[in-house]
């Protein structure tokens, strides 16, 4: 399964919490059981909102899987989530995973055929309930 991660879930995921939904998501990423997509601009990103995690994003650097967008993106307000977005149009990603689901930001619930959930919702998809089972195996 192609996933994108927002930002916010990759920072969420650093927070201790025993029932850390993003934490159990980029695990799984880590682990390569989903299959995360990067751009150049998103790694950009994600460098900068967890320089205080450098083993995160080594770690990230080498399970993540680059792709590059030959578009811009428009459909987001908030400018930035734009590039979250091309990520996963141009890796043509199952799910988009993010906490922003405000006016503004991922307010739909899909654009395309990349379906937009939050971690919660996410991990409690069949498929994933599967993928889950299965690693713990």
């Amino acid at each position: 399964m192609k996933i994108v991660l927002d930002t916010c879930v990759l920072k969420l995921a650093t927070l201790p919490n025993p029932a850390n939904k993003s934490a159990v998501i980029v695990e799984l990423c880590l682990h390569e059981v989903l299959h995360a997509y990067v751009t150049p601009d998103t790694l950009g990103e994600y460098q900068r909102v967890l320089d205080d995690c450098p083993l995160l994003l080594a770690d990230m650097q080498e399970h993540f899987r680059v792709c590059l967008p030959f578009f811009t993106a428009t459909a987001i307000k908030h400018e930035p989530d734009n590039r979250i977005l091309e990520c996963a149009l141009a890796c043509r990603a199952d799910y988009l995973i993010t906490v922003n689901t405000a006016r503004g930001h991922f307010d739909r619930k899909s654009y395309g055929d990349v379906r937009v959930a939050t971690p919660g919702e996410f991990l409690q998809l069949a498929d994933v309930q599967v993928l889950l089972r299965k690693s713990a195996e």
